[in-house]
């Protein structure tokens, strides 16, 4: 019950303020997604790595405002599958062969479920300095704090900034929410929005691929502080802390890392990491178009359980967009740089850890993730029209060190999961190369078509975990319908 304290709690809260609601207001959108997959082929018998899927989520909810400085919000979650792969699993290391198969092993014999999404209560006293308190369930993306207006600063701080260490999960067909407490301030000066200062404490809730969307994971807990500023029209920047800790022990939960699995089922210590990163994006208009600069970076030190956590990642990006032109042609190329571990037998754990994350933001063939990761990759979007857009991405991938895995996933789903999985590099460093596009049709405000093609060509740690066949495709499209 006690995993249900919260949720009980602010839906008490929202039964009083129903019947002090003067009106209400809904909401309901609906996503369909078909995806299929044509997997790497570890080449075992029985196993299938091409499949096709369908998922549908549908989230349904009611706010309202009691007098001029409260409001709340209840939120439904409904998720149902259709032709989950049954035999998509191979024996490892080649793992789950895509994430129908992830979906299939959390989910065997459900092919869906409904549960409460957010239920808060919130307070804003817009006297002075605007400040605004929740708590309940809700969503939350770090990174999203007081969003410039500019809409290219805008567009890089949704793609490019947000969700790299905590988020929604939101691509994924379960999703995850918070339980906790959410406190924001935005400071005026010189009658602009200058800066918002942003703390949270929060648990994380089951999802992202378990069903089983109604619980709280109270063994983790996450602490989060930012500062949001803008420099001038042109520049946005952030200062942030966050702080992970995670109590669940094996045999149940085994951390993932390069060490023996005899040293890690031993190690029953808990997680506790703190990250302090900061963020900076520029635009800098001319007469040609606009030409925006992107630095991201975090440095990370505590315990990853009897090890001493010591990692860090950075992120380097620039673009020109020419916005005078037919299609107005955006061309954008980065670097990211992540630390992995080159010693599973020093007292260091030196793989930067990526939390909570909205990994798909950052790997949009979701096949990997930003551990142990190096990517230099290039991005071109296109517009031909104002209900048209197109993407095409190009990523040379790496791994940092050899002697760490090829890591993939979002973080804690469930109770049973660390929620990360690693693949054997063979020694190994060159990881692969990805070539997507994503093309985006919107006939009305309320209504989104999005197909996405992907080619994954291994390399040498591919190759490794994979030898029957080193190249991979994924493909989806996708309808959203909001009312």
């Amino acid at each position: 019950m006690k995993k249900w304290s919260i949720l009980v709690a602010a839906l008490m809260v929202i039964e009083v303020g129903v019947a002090q609601t003067s009106s209400l207001t809904t909401s309901v959108t609906w996503r369909v997604r078909v995806e299929s997959w044509k997997f790497f082929d570890p080449g075992v018998a029985g196993v299938d790595n091409s499949y096709t899927f369908v998922a549908s989520l549908l989230r349904a909810g009611v706010s309202g405002k009691v007098g001029k400085s409260q409001d709340w919000r209840l939120e439904l979650s409904q998720v149902t599958f259709g032709g989950l792969p049954e035999n998509a699993i191979a024996p490892a290391p080649a793992g789950d062969l895509g994430l129908g198969a992830t979906y299939y092993r959390w989910n065997r014999g459900r092919d869906g479920s409904v549960f409460v999404k957010q239920a808060y209560w919130q307070w804003q006293n817009k006297t002075g300095k605007n400040s605004t308190l929740r708590i309940g369930r809700f969503e939350f993306s770090e990174g999203t704090e007081r969003m410039p207006k500019d809409p290219t600063l805008s567009w890089l701080r949704r793609n490019r900034i947000q969700e790299r260490l905590l988020g929604p999960f939101g691509f994924s067909h379960v999703q995850r929410s918070f339980d906790g407490i959410l406190w924001t301030q935005d400071n005026w000066s010189d009658k602009r929005n200058r800066d918002t200062l942003t703390v949270a404490l929060l648990r994380p809730t089951r999802g992202a691929f378990d069903l089983k969307g109604n619980d709280e994971l109270k063994d983790v807990t996450v602490g989060y502080a930012s500062w949001t500023f803008s420099p001038d029209d042109h520049s946005d920047a952030r200062i942030f802390a966050l702080w992970y800790y995670d109590k669940r022990k094996p045999p149940k939960v085994v951390k993932l890392d390069n060490r023996p699995i005899g040293e890690r089922n031993n190690d029953t210590d808990n997680i506790s990491i703190p990250s302090i990163g900061f963020h900076y994006i520029r635009t800098c208009p001319s007469k040609f178009g606009k030409t925006d600069f992107l630095l991201w970076g975090t440095w990370q030190v505590g315990k990853w359980g009897r090890l001493d956590q010591r990692a860090g990642a950075l992120a380097l990006e620039l673009g020109h967009q020419w916005t005078k032109i037919r299609w107005q042609p955006w061309l954008r190329i980065g670097y990211f740089h992540s630390t992995g571990d080159e010693e599973p037998n020093d007292p260091d754990h030196q793989t930067f850890f990526q939390v909570l994350p909205t990994p798909r933001i950052y790997a949009r063939t979701p096949i990997y993730n930003l551990m142990n990761n190096r990517n230099l990759f290039a991005q071109l979007m296109l517009k031909p029209s104002k209900k048209l857009s197109l993407r095409l991405d190009w990523h040379m991938l790496w791994l940092t060190k050899s002697e760490d895995f090829w890591y993939a996933g979002g973080g804690a789903f469930n109770h049973n999961s660390f929620g990360y999985i690693g693949r054997p590099s063979g020694g190994a460093k060159r990881l692969m190369d990805v070539l997507d596009l994503s093309i985006d049709y919107t006939p009305d405000p309320k209504t989104t078509w999005t197909l996405y093609l992907a080619k994954a060509w291994g390399k040498d740690v591919v190759r490794a975990n994979f030898p029957a066949k080193d190249s991979a495709f994924y493909a989806y499209l996708e309808f959203v319908r909001k009312w």
